[in-house]
């Protein structure tokens, strides 16, 4: 049965339209209901959004009375494989070099083979057999060892070849390849991976984000984003190109930034306005209906300047700099339960609007109880040291026991 698409053998349910704003509704596989989102600020009109995964986002305003209408699926057992019986192949990328950025970038990428290790750690005696499979260029090569009837690919890879914007190709080449991997799709990776995109779906669907203008061009200035702003690059995580020079307040300072942003990663500038607030992480995993983990909450206990109070580079790589010793996160954040459901709400919308299934973590501003989302990640950093799973244990869970949830994600999903 193709994806959104009826049996012509069954007939068609009439769909139920559920008011997250309703506490005696709850919608399943989410973890906490939004509860007493306020209707006060609804617009008179409503603007209908397409079809996600069988979902109908209505959004009057910014998610006041949030309406999902849920279309009931037919009954069908999904087979799990027994998680002892599978063989695993732990994909990521070799830390060889970089087309774009900063010699210093490679650090992330070294990164990644150190949380294959703490993976394949994770999973010896819960699986059948592990097997780590370092990729450069040669990924076709590399599945070309292992057989999709027989192999699950848990997908840690973010590029190809050191090249930008790269990382989506990988779910691609395991689709075609026939392979159930972990982690988002190509269409979510596409989606995500180019914050324009971003969030141009986001404002589509209701969820605020910060003002923004994306530069093409050397010399090219932004005439819409107000100072103080913030650059970086449009298609880049992880905080690549983001020190704390990143916010300006003068335009010399922006024409230098945005002019060495594009000649540094090859690549159209971000330029965002600057949101003075509370940075949160909200990681959600799941397939179709997420739950919510946690939300964890940045602290900027280095500086007492809220324009120095951004995640950089060296905060989120660089484990001896004041910036990561100085950005501590707590897990859960202390948020008022009206802010926790307005919180909750844009992540879970950002979650389903872009597509996302398997695991996902949301960054966003909390301005005056407004969230703002910044970005949406998917396949985040799994280490032990890494938000999403500081949410995980929050949340009840170990570090083998969130692998081994994403890895059942993964065969419920079929990915």
């Amino acid at each position: 049965m193709t994806k959104d698409r009826w049996p012509k053998d069954r007939g068609r349910p009439q769909p139920r339209l559920v008011n997250l704003g309703d506490p005696k509704v709850e919608t399943p596989g989410v973890a906490r209901r939004a509860r007493g989102l306020s209707s006060a600020a609804a617009a008179p009109s409503r603007e209908t959004l397409e079809p996600i995964g069988g979902l109908q986002f209505v959004f009057p305003g910014f998610l006041n009375e949030t309406q999902v209408q849920v279309r009931p699926r037919p009954r069908r057992t999904v087979r799990l494989r027994d998680l002892s019986e599978l063989k695993v192949v732990i994909l990521y990328n070799l830390a060889l070099g970089l087309e774009r950025g900063r010699p210093d970038d490679l650090v992330a990428d070294e990164a990644c083979g150190r949380v294959a290790e703490t993976i394949a750690s994770a999973l010896t005696g819960n699986v059948q057999s592990v097997e780590l499979a370092p990729v450069w260029d040669d990924l076709p090569d590399v599945l070309g060892r292992y057989q999709p009837h027989e192999h699950v690919i848990f997908n840690l890879c973010e590029s190809l070849g050191g090249r930008p914007m790269s990382e989506p190709e990988v779910p691609r080449l395991l689709r075609s390849a026939g392979f159930t991997h972990t982690g988002a799709s190509y269409l979510a990776m596409r989606r995500t991976g180019n914050k324009l995109i971003t969030k141009r779906t986001l404002l589509a669907a209701g969820v605020d984000t910060p003002v923004f203008e994306v530069i093409r061009r050397p010399g090219q200035r932004p005439t819409r984003v107000q100072l103080p702003a913030i650059v970086k690059p449009v298609a880049e995580g992880g905080s690549f190109g983001v020190s704390l020079a990143s916010v300006v307040t003068t335009p010399k300072a922006l024409g230098e930034q945005v002019d060495d942003c594009i000649r540094t990663y090859h690549q159209p500038a971000l330029v965002e306005e600057f949101i003075e607030g509370r940075e949160l992480n909200v990681a959600l995993w799941g397939n179709g209906f997420p739950e919510v983990l946690p939300i964890s909450e940045i602290l900027f206990t280095f500086t007492d300047d809220p324009l120095q109070k951004i995640v950089t580079f060296a905060g989120k790589w660089h484990s001896h700099s004041p910036e990561c010793i100085g950005t501590p996160g707590v897990c859960p954040a202390d948020l008022s339960p009206e802010d926790q459901d307005r919180v909750e709400a844009a992540a879970l919308t950002a979650f389903q609007k872009l597509g996302v299934r398997g695991f996902a973590r949301v960054d966003m501003r909390l301005r005056d109880s407004h969230p703002l989302v910044l970005e949406v990640n998917v396949n985040p950093d799994l280490s032990p040291s890494a938000g999403f799973f500081r949410s995980a244990r929050a949340g009840g869970h170990s570090y083998t026991s969130m692998v081994l949830h994403i890895l059942r994600l993964a065969l419920a999903n079929g990915t």
